[in-house]
């Protein structure tokens, strides 16, 4: 009977082992695999979330990209038409070969060109005053007026006086005297 009770208390010892070893592994798996794994999951998974608002952000950011290339596009086409109106030289020889030009284009007559000295405005830009005088019919004077205000170059007429022809001159003949600037980039 001995062996009985001894085999009992050797099985009862050996569940208390096995409960106890079983506890410890358990406690083992949760502190070494199982709570760590865990943590990374957790980590990851906010990770995941921040990416995700990240993404939104950025799809909501890509949404007005379209219109932002658009206006960058419009303001590129205004400022090529910008730098042909406004030179980064004062190309004055080009401006009265052009004047000239025109004033032959209107059948003007006497036609002298007296520009005046360059001024720095202290912004972007510096003008040039120009003063013309020439003599014509009135139409072609109208006509070589509106092809000066048509010209790329940006200019600004500041004075205008008209005066009769001489007597004994034909009827609608004008004597003019005309100040105006042009404007250059001082870079």
């Amino acid at each position: 009977m001995r062996s009985l009770q001894n085999h009992a208390e050797w099985c009862a010892r050996a569940q208390w082992v096995l409960g106890i070893s079983l506890a410890a592994a358990l406690v083992v798996f949760y502190l070494f695999i199982y709570g760590p794994n865990s943590q990374k999951l957790d980590d990851l998974y906010m990770q995941i979330d921040a990416k995700r608002r990240d993404l939104t952000s950025n799809q909501t950011r890509v949404q007005i990209l379209p219109s932002v290339l658009l206006a960058v596009n419009e303001m590129r086409t205004r400022l090529e038409k910008f730098d042909k109106k406004l030179p980064k030289q004062p190309e004055l020889g080009r401006f009265i070969n052009d004047i000239t030009e025109v004033s032959h284009q209107a059948s003007l007559r006497r036609v002298t060109v007296e520009p005046g000295v360059p001024v720095r405005t202290g912004g972007l830009f510096a003008e040039w005053p120009i003063a013309l005088k020439f003599e014509g019919d009135f139409l072609n004077v109208f006509s070589f007026l509106r092809k000066t205000e048509e010209m790329q170059r940006l200019t600004r007429v500041r004075g205008l006086k008209l005066r009769g022809a001489e007597p004994g001159a034909k009827p609608g003949q004008v004597q003019v005297e005309l100040s105006m600037n042009i404007y250059f980039s001082e870079g």
